[in-house]
């Protein structure tokens, strides 16, 4: 627990699928341990069109989550709280009145994020995270509805972009079939050059996201989720595929029911973006967007962090 002297604060990612909660005791001294971490699957995104309304049993579940996480996390003695929103809400026609009627319902501010600024909050969070240094970095994050790929040295980002691809959109579109997922997949991937300036730079390929979390966790053999053990592993790309398949029948302590039915589409999505780069393997962070989000709002009331050491 943390000292009388810590900072709490908490921030809730309301994505495509899933909304997560972390909440952070921060020392006097800045370091930030994690004090609390949370999921429920709301699939908000659930038969969401660009440009059409979001479902509203979705809307209502993720509201209700919403509610309940930052009830949660003031339980605990949290002075700040911030919820973000993200692809779902993005391309939706009613993604603004969600927001503000979330706020509202929860007592927290709701901002949602553009593609550029999620993709941007992805990569701070995985160089944060991993303490890396100026070796260039392809950072993949994979979520509901969109995946954010981000080209970077350090802290210098060279190129990034949002793209319509997501494990519950393509889950949706095509079922099972994985080879209409690839094509998918690579269709996608074809409006796009920052995979191919990845691979002329050697970049290092470093994914995020509930995909390839999940994939680690089942690929380790862990009897229940621990980010502590996830964090910083390295995947061969090859594995994906046999991983996913495997997870219907993972062990409900370390993969959500809900979450192993998504996994084909998302290793088909990091599976072609990893080709397009030339990459074999994959360096995969726990640490994602709401870590980044965390971080930069702690720092906007005065309140620095570092989150190298989180679980420690």
């Amino acid at each position: 627990m943390p000292s009388g002297g810590a900072h709490l604060a908490a921030a809730i990612d309301v994505g495509s699928n899933s909304v997560l909660l972390l909440t952070i005791a921060v020392s006097a001294g800045g370091r930030a341990s994690a004090i609390d971490e949370a999921v429920a699957t709301t699939r908000l995104g659930a038969g969401l069109l660009a440009g059409g309304p979001l479902d509203p049993a979705a809307v209502r579940r993720t509201r209700d989550a919403v509610v309940a996480f930052t009830a949660r996390a003031r339980a605990l003695g949290a002075t700040n709280v911030w919820a973000f929103a993200t692809g779902a809400a993005r391309r939706a026609a009613d993604g603004a009145a969600f927001a503000a009627e979330t706020a509202a319902a929860a007592g927290v501010p709701v901002e949602i994020l553009s593609g550029a600024r999620e993709a941007a909050l992805a990569h701070a969070a995985i160089v944060h995270g991993l303490g890396l240094d100026t070796a260039p970095v392809l950072a993949i994050d994979t979520g509901g509805a969109t995946t954010e790929l981000t080209l970077a040295r350090g802290a210098t980002v060279e190129a990034a972009v949002s793209l319509p691809l997501g494990a519950l959109a393509l889950t949706e579109t095509r079922g099972g079939d994985l080879a209409g997922m690839r094509a998918d997949v690579a269709a996608v991937l074809a409006t796009t050059d920052v995979p191919a300036r990845a691979r002329a730079a050697g970049a290092t390929a470093i994914a995020s996201g509930g995909t390839v979390t999940a994939l680690v966790a089942l690929a380790l053999g862990l009897r229940r989720y621990e980010p502590r053990h996830v964090h910083g592993t390295w995947l061969a790309v090859e594995r994906l595929g046999a991983l996913a398949a495997a997870g219907a029948g993972a062990d409900p302590g370390v993969l959500d029911p809900d979450r192993a039915v998504l996994l084909p589409a998302g290793a088909c999505i990091v599976e072609g973006v990893s080709a397009a780069a030339g990459a074999r393997e994959l360096r995969v962070s726990d640490h994602g967007v709401r870590h980044a989000y965390l971080r930069e709002r702690l720092a906007a009331v005065g309140v620095p962090s570092s989150m190298e050491a989180l679980w420690d």
